[in-house]
């Protein structure tokens, strides 16, 4: 996940902080004793003008939104707030999956509170880790999102039954057929059906592997969250602290990969459009052979 979708995060965690603290009690106190003050025109020093009021609130209202804005765990909390709504596990239908992204938006609010009280330069140092963090939980997201495509795919679904069926079909009928002009439909057929099985095995297995790559990402964030706290200020730019980054980093790479191999699902049907319509020709053609007499059959074959 590119850094643009991170700072895209981070910004929209900086608009919801901003709208929570501008809608929060602090904030309709200081606007409503502003606004009354004004109304009622209170001078409470000579040089008081009522204008003053105005820019007092501005003045005072900007010191509060200031003042949550930089608030450590308010950042950290908006940050968990956001995750949760972009990445929602309500979203999922795999119960695993779902599971999994709990835990995994658990571990990520536990290390960005563990980060929230930190100070100086160790929080800065983990802030950058636990930010890159975001970009694995975008991966686990998608990779379930990947897991409830595969199952919901319903040409994926038809062809798991049907394809591995017919291909004996046609294998037991070769055997049989004499007719060579047959004889080539259905060994044509037959390999549109090998490419079939060997693309819907390969989903098969991407489909595995996604579900194991989850259970070992999310009891790695258990892990990153142990050596988070073990870590000091003096080894923040140790080798210790980079490796840690670069395991990160690592696993956020090998994500990607298992969601771009899972793209797969996707494109199946798309992909596949010359096969089924391969098969579509055969079935019409054996239907018009059904229709016709051996001798016709037979100079058909000659004049092919």
């Amino acid at each position: 996940m590119s850094t643009k979708l991170r700072d895209e995060t981070d910004q929209r965690a900086l608009g919801a902080m901003l709208r929570e603290a501008f809608f929060s009690w602090p904030s309709a106190v200081i606007i409503g004793f502003v606004m009354v003050m004004f109304a009622l025109n209170v001078l409470p020093f000579a040089f008081w003008q009522s204008w003053m009021w105005l820019v007092f609130g501005v003045l005072a209202e900007g010191a509060y939104l200031w003042s949550t804005l930089t608030d450590p765990v308010a950042a950290q909390q908006a940050v968990a707030r956001m995750l949760q709504e972009k990445y929602d596990p309500n979203d999922i239908r795999n119960l695993h999956a779902r599971q999994q992204l709990r835990k995994a938006l658990e571990y990520k609010t536990n290390i960005d509170a563990f980060v929230a009280k930190q100070a100086g330069a160790m929080r800065e140092g983990l802030s950058q880790t636990s930010q890159e963090i975001n970009d694995w939980i975008g991966q686990i997201y998608q990779l379930a999102k990947s897991i409830d495509m595969f199952e919901a795919n319903e040409i994926i679904n038809r062809d798991r039954r049907t394809v591995p069926t017919d291909l004996e079909n046609l294998k037991r009928r070769l055997k049989i057929e004499t007719d060579a002009a047959v004889r080539s439909e259905i060994q044509d057929a037959i390999e549109t059906r090998e490419r079939l099985v060997a693309s819907l095995r390969t989903i098969e297995n991407n489909a595995k592997r996604t579900e194991i790559k989850m259970d070992n990402t999310v009891a790695q964030l258990s892990t990153v969250f142990a050596q988070m706290q073990l870590l000091n200020s003096r080894e923040l730019d140790s080798g210790r602290a980079q490796r840690l980054r670069e395991e990160i980093r690592d696993e956020i790479a090998s994500l990607n990969d298992m969601v771009s191999a899972m793209g797969d699902v996707y494109d199946y049907g798309r992909k596949e459009k010359d096969y089924t319509a391969a098969l579509d020709d055969l079935g019409e053609e054996d239907a018009s052979q059904s229709t016709e007499t051996p001798t016709a059959r037979r100079a058909s074959s000659q004049s092919k």
